[in-house]
């Protein structure tokens, strides 16, 4: 799941919080996750501040989401 689609299944009044979440435990402002899930800006590649990502978001957005251009596609086993 992308992170703009995570953070949008909140409801409208809680998707600040869930941005300020995300932005506590990168040490950086909410503006600047706003910037990673509307894709104005890129999401860090170091490893660290992808497993905080996929930590804090419980899975849901992964490292595949975050950054395809590092990480890849991740495909799935399933036959489609």
């Amino acid at each position: 799941m992308e992170l703009h689609t995570f953070i949008d299944s909140f409801p409208p009044h809680l998707r600040m919080r869930m941005r300020q979440i995300i932005a506590d435990s990168h040490g950086v402002s909410e503006v600047t996750v706003r910037a990673w899930a509307n894709g104005t800006r890129k999401h860090p590649c170091q490893l660290n501040s992808i497993e905080k990502t996929e930590s804090v978001t419980g899975g849901k957005v992964t490292r595949y989401d975050l950054r395809p251009d590092v990480f890849g596609k991740f495909k799935s086993n399933k036959a489609d």
